[in-house]
């Protein structure tokens, strides 16, 4: 009886046994796919743990922000405006040799008798002109009479770096031109440190264009004089000549009244004098006023307002500056904060931090001076 029942147990063990085929087999057995998802929870917990390192990265990115905006030293802007006059007579012409001049290409005008804002935006900042501003000394309280390269203690190796690094900083950091298309005023605004520095600039910028703008008038008109006396010369010698022919003609011809073909001669000859007469007109009306404008000294540009003297620093933009501290400090702390947390957790079962292992390993052992032999 006791062998009967040992039997069927053993059977069902050995059946048991031979059911696990290899496919089965708990070593062969299918993993559980890993889920390579980043679950939000997850991140946020890591947030939570490690927040400590985000809020001291946050607070001193932030405390570097303000003190780098705090260090920059002060600031004084001031601005001016002008405009254009209407010239009489030859502007266009006028403009466009000064532009020339600064090697500014002026297309004609189709009927305006102004220079357009842009072209006064493209002479300031032209190298002539602040060339000429920057070769003469300044007032600035403390330091008397002064050049802008000793004023800024500009160091080269020659004088001419030095003038062309003066040149840089005005077109690149001190000067400011704008436009404006509708009024069609042009705005100078000039930032250095020192206020009354920012204010002489200014003044001489406006004085250097309306300076060019005289001496160019000027130019022009007398090159328009010696040209116009020239072609006066010759109406004259020719007016002359069309009048002797006519006198000639009348004491030849004294009865020219009684012969249609006298009468023809006669009034071709009154014509010829008469279109003669008119261009020496013209021609001596032209030279009277090219000799009016070379000695002209109105002023081509109104100023709307002069420049001041900067009544307080410009705002040195802490709180931007803050602001923009706070989000790096922070984008830069939850990063660090990933990190220390990827290398705190443990490394069993992680096939990828393990090949980084290894590979880092690696590198520490080929480079010389991260500890390799």
């Amino acid at each position: 009886m006791d062998g009967r029942r040992v039997f069927p147990v053993r059977l069902r063990a050995i059946q048991s046994m031979t059911d696990l085929s290899p496919a089965t087999s708990p070593s062969t057995a299918p993993r559980r796919p890993v889920d390579d998802e980043i679950s939000l929870w997850e991140v946020l917990t890591v947030l939570l743990r490690r927040r400590g390192i985000i809020i001291w990265t946050t607070l001193l990115v932030t405390l570097a922000a303000i003190a780098v905006a705090q260090s920059r030293p002060l600031q004084f802007t001031t601005a001016a405006s002008f405009r254009s006059q209407a010239s009489e007579g030859g502007s266009g012409s006028q403009m466009m040799a000064l532009a020339s001049q600064f090697g500014v290409n002026v297309p004609g005008s189709s009927g305006g008798n102004e220079a357009s804002p842009a072209f006064y935006q493209e002479i300031l900042t032209s190298r002539e002109l602040l060339a000429r501003a920057a070769n003469e000394p300044y007032p600035v309280e403390g330091h008397g009479p002064v050049m802008l390269k000793d004023l800024l203690e500009i160091e080269a190796d020659t004088e001419a770096i030095r003038d062309e690094e003066t040149l840089e900083w005005l077109r690149g950091e001190a000067l400011s031109v704008s436009t404006g298309r509708e009024t069609g005023t042009v705005t100078v605004s000039v930032t250095s440190e020192w206020p009354d520095l920012s204010k002489a600039i200014a003044e001489a910028l406006l004085a250097e264009v309306a300076r060019f703008n005289q001496e160019t008038r000027r130019s022009t008109a007398e090159s328009e004089r010696t040209f116009i006396e020239g072609r006066m010369r010759e109406a004259e010698g020719t007016l002359k000549v069309t009048e002797d022919a006519q006198r000639a003609f009348l004491e030849s011809n004294r009865q020219w009244q009684n012969s249609p073909l006298l009468q023809f001669q006669h009034g071709a000859l009154m014509r010829e004098v008469t279109r003669r007469s008119s261009v020496l007109a013209t021609l001596i009306q032209a030279y009277e006023q090219a000799r009016i404008s070379e000695v002209r000294d109105t002023p081509v540009i109104t100023v709307l307002q002069v420049p001041f003297l900067p009544p307080r620093h410009d705002p040195r933009g802490r709180v931007l500056t803050a602001a923009l501290g706070i989000v790096l400090g922070a984008m830069l702390g939850i990063l660090m904060a990933f990190l220390v947390e990827a290398f705190r957790r443990p490394s069993a079962g992680d096939p990828a931090r393990e090949d980084f292992q290894k590979t880092w390993k690696g590198l520490k052992r080929s480079i010389p001076f991260m500890g390799g032999a």
